[in-house]
């Protein structure tokens, strides 16, 4: 059984990489690859080998769309928006050989929560990370007349099922994994590098790590516009300070303490029993970190100099680890998969497909493309070039 699995950043090659590990585990044959166009992607050959140690292969999209519809099963990981028009360009070109679909979501899901779970909705199988995540997808497909039976309730793929041990020791590691819009001001992130360095001037016996989403020139789903390698340049850094681009996966395991805003690292380093502090100098939709508060993590950088930590909420560890024992998150997701595509599970996306809620939004989305398309033809765009040139000679 052949499966295509697609990414176009990191997360998402990282994520697709643990799903293609499970699918080759129960004997189907993996494909990675990467779209070339119509999505960006700029992903460095350091980014790719720290995401998987699978092959993997660069080609256009409409390349992708054709090898879809000749697998067995494909598994876009894009964002939301990207997954809905794969899918569609999928099943035109498939008709009635449509592959089995499925997707999920690379990160905590702490925005945009009914718009992101209607974009991945025509798969066959949509992972979901948490049980609250599984009641409001559950609640927006029951009150747009939506099938609830692509919903999987298996966790981050990225994670392991139950998480190691909190480790209690003396901290004499802090990692802080900085996030490339979070905060988006300046002025906010600046105060943010300076309250790690302040920490790391008030604990010089602590090796202090800020690492950045991505080095200069790299890329991510969210582009830094404010890069903390500026910053330092302009500080004189302790030496116990120290501006880390390694793997973070790598140095999660050697942490004592992991310190974020919102980033979805920190449930890898609770996963590896590291402690962790959510930044809670700002707490807003912006921060992302509302939707954190049940953590019982959240505190003020006063707190963590002052090692003022908490331990993560039982309830909330439950939800965000939902498979609590057996198999694997990816391992759920790829067994489901394989199941619907053998048959021994049930497809639904045709029925997605032919909703009146999916019918009217491809309809929707036809009649918003038409003026646009009718708008900007050939003669337009060279009319508007030559008013443009005239303008610049008139000045």
């Amino acid at each position: 059984m052949r499966v295509l699995l697609l990414a176009n950043f990191d997360s998402g090659l990282k994520y697709a990489g643990r799903v293609a590990d499970a699918v080759a585990a129960l004997g189907a044959e993996p494909d990675i690859r990467i779209p070339t166009t119509v999505v960006p992607h700029r992903l460095g050959a350091e980014q790719v080998a720290a995401a998987t140690r699978r092959p993997v292969r660069y080609e256009p999209w409409p390349a992708l769309v054709r090898a879809a519809a000749e697998a067995d099963a494909v598994v876009p990981v894009f964002e939301g928006p990207t997954v809905e028009r794969f899918i569609r360009e999928v099943h035109a070109a498939a008709g009635d050989r449509m592959p089995v679909v499925g997707t999920g979501y690379v990160g905590m899901v702490l925005y945009d929560v009914v718009g992101g779970y209607l974009s991945r909705s025509l798969a066959d199988v949509l992972a979901v990370n948490s049980r609250t995540d599984l009641a409001e997808f559950r609640g927006a497909a029951r009150g747009l007349g939506l099938p609830e039976e692509n919903l999987l309730l298996a966790g981050l793929a990225l994670l392991p099922a139950t998480p190691q041990p909190l480790r209690d020791g003396p901290i004499r590691t802090m990692l802080f994994a900085d996030q490339p819009t979070v905060p988006r001001r300046a002025a906010d992130r600046v105060h943010l590098w300076d309250r790690v360095l302040g920490y790391a001037q008030q604990h010089p016996d602590r090796r202090v790590l800020l690492r950045p989403r991505h080095r200069p020139g790299e890329d991510t789903f969210h582009t830094m516009e404010h890069s903390p390698v500026a910053w330092a340049a302009t500080r004189t850094l302790p030496s116990n300070l120290v501006i880390e681009h390694a793997p973070i996966d790598g140095l999660i395991p050697e942490s004592d303490l992991l310190v974020t805003v919102s980033s979805t690292a920190a449930l890898e380093a609770i996963a590896a029993g590291t402690r962790v502090a959510f930044v809670a100098d700002w707490v807003n939709d912006a921060a992302l970190n509302p939707r954190l508060l049940p953590s019982g993590l959240l505190r003020r950088f006063d707190d963590i100099d002052a090692d003022r930590l908490g331990s993560p909420d039982p309830t909330w560890i439950e939800d965000v680890f939902p498979a609590a024992e057996g198999p694997s998150p990816a391992e759920r997701f790829a067994a489901r998969l394989l199941a619907v595509a053998a048959g021994d599970a049930p497809r639904v996306h045709q029925a997605l497909w032919d909703s009146s809620f999916h019918a009217g939004r491809r309809a929707t989305d036809a009649a918003l493309a038409a003026p646009a398309t009718s708008r900007w033809t050939p003669r337009r765009v060279a009319a508007g070039v030559l008013r443009r040139a005239l303008r610049l000679v008139e000045r």
